[in-house]
């Protein structure tokens, strides 16, 4: 009785991580790392929202990542090009900030 118990509560938490990994909702005991490495799965599976999320990470050097605005242009291109609007309008902001700087 006690195993099967177990057996569930395991099973419902290994069943809401999936969902949440899933979903680009990383759970809060991920860390960064971990949420990098999630962005990458997804992104090279052609998740816009993923690829959205690795850009700005390159841009602003978050997760891990130091900052790159080569590889961020990449994902944020390719994010953009898949429709994703927060993509296009980051790109927008960061062409016109190096036009200016």
């Amino acid at each position: 009785m006690i195993i099967k118990l177990f057996q569930s509560l395991f099973f419902d938490l290994k069943r809401t991580r999936t969902a949440n990994l899933s979903n680009l909702e990383p759970s809060t005991s991920l860390n960064p790392r971990n949420q990098m490495w999630l962005y990458l799965r997804d992104a090279l599976r052609g998740n816009a929202e993923a690829q959205y999320q690795l850009g700005l990470s390159y841009l602003n050097g978050e997760l891990g990542l130091d900052r790159n605005y080569q590889i961020a242009e990449k994902w944020l291109n390719q994010s953009a090009n898949a429709g994703n609007e927060n993509a296009k309008r980051t790109l927008l902001q960061a062409y016109s900030l190096l036009a200016f700087s």
